[in-house]
């Protein structure tokens, strides 16, 4: 679990980078501009873990936890 979040930390880095560098082109070449250079960050998903926890057991079903 800890080796996806820091990749995914990693890609959300890369893709600021890029938007960086294309806002840096669109610059140069003297482009509109279609963004402000302000990133949202997007909602984090729940973790499928907490996904499953919630589903409610049917009758008979075993619970492992």
């Amino acid at each position: 679990m800890q080796a996806q979040h820091l990749i995914i930390e990693a890609l959300v880095d890369e893709k600021d980078s890029l938007l960086q560098t294309i806002h840096g082109l669109q610059e140069a070449n003297n482009a509109p501009v279609p963004f402000d250079g302000e990133w949202e960050e997007e909602p984090e998903e729940e973790s499928e873990e907490e996904e499953i926890g919630d589903i409610p057991l049917g009758e008979g079903e075993i619970d492992d936890e």
